[in-house]
């Protein structure tokens, strides 16, 4: 049993280091400011943690490029984001990062003041552009977009770091000639600015060409009245492109806190939108990061039944002990049943090494051997069935060794005889 302890033993050991600790009970998610729809949206899935007993602390930033940040820094504590398709740092700057699930697309709208209809980005050269606040994904979209159409900051260009109502109210009161936002068009701001006579939203001329060009973009289209039908926003179908809204989080992240943001973007993000039919969302495309191999499974595969009929905690705990206890049963349950042959042919060779030594004494030992020899034999015989008296055998075995003794018995009774000179037993 010894050998068979010491496996299982070593079994445990093995397992043990593919076993993830107790899931956290605390987790902060970094969002966006509070007034906009990736806080709204982190603080949808609080409730939802909160019944799975895990708390999920909600950050305001400044924006995707801020949340980036934090998911960057061991110390800054953030373990969730919600951050903007094409606005991560460097892939170098940025290893530890992967992507959860895209939940549901922001187009890039821009408005315009004035009476002339634009649809190419090249023609907002020269004038005044709200980009957005620092740290917002909004400013990284804007300048790239800005930057391939060849406008530039310069000359009669000018970029104001200025971005939600406060680029609205720049626009309405003419200070800025044109606005980026990366927002759903649900958002309160987009039929505030639709509603307003001098100001349009921009039809992309090169949405397809965008979608293209950018693995994170996708060219769509906000239909005639879809934002408001009573008041026909907007007035006419508009060609966009949309980078999806992604949760990121640090690929240390515990697999269970993963799976359980997978389960509420389910719940929260598969909806239909403006710009998307229902289950579109969420799903494991439409982000420069590398997406969690595990949160790919759990999008694409239902919880189990433990999962579905038991509390987390409970699911959670349950598979951690699955994966402890399956490869010691792997081992345990062969070695169990293999453990009596091994002692059955343990009990066997040790009754064969002394039938073994019995037939050589009987075999090296005649009549006319010398009696110093044959005394040796004697003792030799002597000896073992002393020690077969008190060997401990199990009752499957008894047989054999009362056979075994009996052939002891037969061959010390030839010898006493030759001793004693007499030529036949």
């Amino acid at each position: 049993m010894i050998p068979l302890l010491l496996l299982a033993v070593a079994a445990f050991i093995v397992a043990w280091h593919f076993v993830d600790p107790a899931p956290p009970k605390h987790v902060i998610i970094a969002a966006g400011p509070k007034d906009g729809a990736y806080y709204a949206m982190a603080e949808k899935y609080v409730g939802f943690f909160k019944a799975q007993g895990i708390a999920l602390d909600v950050r305001e930033t400044g924006g995707s490029v801020e949340n980036f940040s934090l998911l960057t820094k061991a110390d800054s504590g953030v373990d969730l984001a919600m951050v903007q398709a094409g606005s991560s740092p460097p892939r170098e700057q940025r290893p530890d990062v992967v992507a959860v699930a895209a939940i549901y697309y922001e187009p890039v709208l821009v408005f315009y003041r004035g009476d002339e209809t634009l649809g190419r980005l090249s023609q907002l050269a020269g004038k005044k552009i709200a980009i957005g606040a620092n740290g917002s994904g909004v400013r990284v979209m804007a300048q790239m977009l800005l930057s391939e159409a060849g406008v530039s900051a310069g000359d009669k260009t000018t970029f104001a770091d200025l971005g939600g109502d406060a680029a609205a109210d720049a626009l309405e009161a003419g200070t800025i000639d044109a606005a980026f936002y990366v927002i759903s068009p649900s958002s309160p701001v987009v039929a505030r600015l639709l509603g307003r006579p001098n100001v349009h939203l921009m039809s992309f001329e090169h949405a397809p060409a965008y979608g293209r060009l950018h693995p994170f973009l996708t060219a769509t289209t906000l239909y005639r009245g879809s934002v408001d039908v009573a008041h026909d926003l907007p007035r006419s179908d508009l060609s966009l492109v949309a980078a999806p809204t992604t949760l990121a989080a640090r690929d240390s992240t515990h697999k269970a806190v993963v799976q359980l943001l997978v389960r509420a973007a389910q719940e929260f993000n598969s909806g239909a939108t403006l710009l998307s039919d229902p289950g579109d969302f969420p799903k494991a495309s439409g982000s420069e990061l590398p997406f969690d191999t595990d949160a790919k499974y759990w999008l694409h595969n239902p919880p189990n039944i433990l999962h579905r009929t038991l509390p987390f905690w409970l699911a959670t705990l349950i598979d951690r002990l699955i994966i402890l206890i399956l490869p010691l049963l792997v081992v345990l349950i062969p070695l169990a049943r293999l453990t009596p042959a091994l002692f059955n042919w343990r009990v066997q060779h040790k009754l064969q090494k002394r039938y073994k030594i019995v037939r050589q004494i009987e075999q090296r030992l005649t009549a006319g051997s010398p009696r110093d020899e044959l005394q040796a034999g004697l003792d030799e015989l002597h000896a073992m069935n002393r020690e077969l008296a008190t060997l401990k055998l199990p009752v499957s075995s008894a047989k054999d060794l009362f056979e075994l003794r009996k052939s002891v018995e037969f061959v010390t009774a030839r010898l006493e005889a030759w001793l004693r000179g007499e030529r036949e037993v």
